[in-house]
């Protein structure tokens, strides 16, 4: 766990002096998910939750341009931060689905079903070293830096990230723009 804090720090000091960069290719998100499916089920497992895993066939041949390694290292944040803001729900379940999006981008949503973020700290989640909750009410570890890095790892790799909540959870959204085959 110490070890990859310090890494986290160490890429988000080289993310935003921009003296790391991405090394972009070109994958299908079939690769793509099969490579964050095996390296999620464990931590997914381990934590008592279910993982629903839903990508169309169309969705799964398209090809984005990203770096592996960044994609799995989002897709692991992402899941990581709602097993632990939803381990006191009732259902223990993640939710991954991919789609394709009418504007010729390809669309990520990682839910869980939590209870959600407040409307006014939306906003501040992805602001390095923010934490949700006061430091005399927190229930969960974490240092405020995973979502800042989630936000730049996406950013340098020419997507977006949003977040939304549902009833009940809240929803990632990551989007990439869909390569021309």
């Amino acid at each position: 766990r110490l070890s990859r804090l310090i890494n986290n720090v160490l890429l988000m000091a080289k993310l935003t002096r921009n003296t790391q960069h991405a090394e972009l290719k070109t994958h299908t998100v079939a690769e793509l998910i099969d490579g964050v499916r095996s390296k999620l089920s464990t931590q997914i497992e381990r934590a008592g939750f279910d993982l629903n895993l839903n990508c169309d066939a169309s969705t799964a041949d398209a090809t984005i341009n990203v770096d592996e390694d960044w994609f799995s290292q989002i897709m692991i944040n992402l899941v990581d931060n709602a097993i632990k803001f939803s381990a006191q729900s009732d259902v223990k379940l993640i939710e991954l689905s991919c789609q394709h999006l009418s504007n010729n981008k390809l669309q990520f949503k990682i839910r869980d079903h939590g209870p959600g973020i407040n409307k006014q700290q939306m906003k501040k989640i992805f602001q390095l070293f923010y934490r949700s909750e006061s430091e005399l009410t927190r229930k969960t570890v974490g240092t405020g830096i995973g979502l800042a890095l989630v936000h730049q790892m996406v950013v340098n790799m020419n997507g977006q990230i949003d977040v939304v909540n549902t009833e009940p959870g809240v929803e990632f959204k990551v989007q990439f723009p869909a390569e021309n085959n």
